[in-house]
């Protein structure tokens, strides 16, 4: 097998990865989310508004990449965005991505990976 090869099957293996939740009492729901398997594609405009210092509307956009139902559905659209930007509590988004990116940096190991 090629390093590609190896490398994409690595990748696949991380969007199979562990089901994760946090309840949300706020919003009647539980929201979930796969451990790691977000590719640069997913990642870059979160990337482009952080670098921006665009940073909640880079939170915005990681709950909707992020957010979904036990079913592995999408929680929330791209479509959705601005509403979720003027009409959703900015605390519960912020916890709740907390939560999500704490667990992927513990699995993921990205703090040790940027030598930190």
């Amino acid at each position: 097998m090629s390093v590609l090869t190896n490398a994409k099957k690595h990748f696949h293996n991380l969007n199979n990865g562990e089901l994760n939740s946090m309840e949300v009492p706020e919003w009647g729901t539980t929201v979930y989310w796969k451990t790691g398997g977000l590719n640069f594609q997913s990642q870059s405009k979160v990337i482009e508004l952080t670098n921006a210092g665009k940073t909640a509307e880079a939170l915005v956009e990681m709950l909707i990449l992020r957010a979904i139902d036990a079913d592995g559905k999408k929680m929330f659209k791209q479509v959705e965005k601005n509403e979720i930007m003027r009409e959703v509590d900015p605390d519960i988004i912020l916890k709740v991505v907390t939560a999500i990116n704490e667990i992927d940096d513990d699995v993921v190991g990205v703090d040790d990976a940027l030598g930190n």
